[in-house]
C-alpha cells in the first residue's frame, strides 16, 4: 500500500497506511542533518521516516502517538534492569 497524499512534498502516513506495515516507520529527530526543514523556515522537532524507501514522511497525529508509545516501551524494556531494587540500592550506597 502506497501513501498517496502529500503535504509539503512529503508522503503523509495515515493510520491505514501505518497498519499495513508498522515496523517500516520510525520517528527521527528533526535536527538531523539530513532531515528536511519545516516549510515555515524552522526545524521539525520530530519527523517520520520510511525505512523501506529511505525517505522522510509526515505522519498523522494518531500515527505519531503510536510511534511515541512504541519508543517509550522499547526504552523501558531496554533499561528495565536498571530499575531493579538491587541497582537502586547500590547507587544510593555509592553516593
Amino acid at each position: 500500500m502506497e501513501a498517496k497524499p502529500r503535504k509539503y512534498n512529503l508522503a503523509v502516513i495515515t493510520s491505514e497506511v501505518f497498519n499495513f506495515s508498522p515496523g517500516r516507520y520510525q520517528l527521527r529527530k528533526g535536527t538531523r542533518p539530513d532531515a528536511p526543514p519545516c516549510p515555515f523556515g524552522h526545524r521539525f522537532k520530530w519527523i517520520g521516516f520510511d525505512t523501506e524507501k529511505g525517505e522522510y514522511v509526515r505522519v498523522t497525529k494518531s500515527v505519531f502517538k503510536r510511534l511515541i508509545n512504541q519508543s517509550d516501551e522499547e526504552f523501558v524494556e531496554a533499561h528495565e534492569t536498571h530499575f531493579t531494587e538491587g541497582n537502586i540500592s547500590k547507587k544510593k550506597s555509592n553516593e
